[in-house]
């Protein structure tokens, strides 16, 4: 699973990294911790417009979707999606063939069960730079409104070693694309099978893991504060 990121990077970092630039009305707030349930808009690319940096909601509301209150339902459901059944759900079914897109963090969260108790975890790249994780992308047009409105779900598969050591009751983990793999996600159609190929390709090796403190999830906590990702000592994960 995935319902916490952290994309704090600025936008001259992000044009570096990805070789595509912002419209000029973007705005990117930096969120050292935000979950999926408040529904943010974030930094992705689009096969769409691959030179564009986009923001996108998180929480993918299928095209075909006519009803306010059904958008606000669904996109509860559809914050990740898993590769093994992306050919059986309606909501993601089209976006997997044709609308995909490369969702932007600098690192993000999972929580490891320990004594009846979660420990959240941050990871991200050693080299610190962003990444892109693998995603799936709609527009739809909210009636109320009359606007358009593009949002996303986060493609998961099944953890690796280290996510299976930390996300150790349900063993999933965001795809993390591999710099190289960045373009195939984007370019062409893609079967289950490639998807799984792409995921295996990512080296975990280039991969830290460490734990920060339980705050990130209390409420009321604000979220543009770093020191929510300084390493954080727990006396129950001595010896283990």
């Amino acid at each position: 699973m995935c319902y916490s990121i952290s994309i704090y990077s600025d936008i001259k970092t992000l044009i570096r990294r990805f070789s595509a630039r912002p419209p000029t009305s973007l705005s990117l707030p930096r969120y050292y911790y935000i979950s999926a349930f408040s529904f943010p808009k974030i930094p992705v690319i689009a096969n769409n417009e691959p030179e564009l940096i986009q923001a996108f909601r998180w929480g993918l509301v299928p095209y075909w979707v006519r009803d306010g209150k059904k958008a606000r339902e669904i996109r509860k459901k559809t914050i990740n999606a898993r590769f093994e059944t992306l050919h059986q759900r309606p909501a993601f079914k089209r976006a997997f063939q044709e609308q995909r897109c490369l969702i932007i963090v600098d690192g993000f969260f999972e929580f490891r069960e320990v004594g009846g108790r979660k420990v959240p975890y941050f990871l991200r790249l050693k080299s610190g730079e962003p990444f892109a994780l693998g995603g799936l992308w709609d527009t739809w047009r909210d009636p109320a409104t009359g606007l358009d409105e593009s949002t996303f779900s986060i493609v998961t598969v099944p953890a690796n070693d280290m996510l299976s050591m930390i996300h150790n009751t349900k063993k999933r983990m965001p795809m993390i694309l591999a710099r190289e793999k960045e373009k195939a996600w984007l370019a062409r159609p893609l079967e289950k099978g490639e998807v799984a190929d792409m995921e295996k390709r990512f080296n975990q090796r280039i991969l830290e893991a460490y734990p920060v403190s339980r705050q990130i999830t209390s409420k009321g906590v604000d979220s543009s504060r770093p020191e929510l990702l300084h390493p954080h000592d727990y006396p129950e994960l001595e010896g283990i």
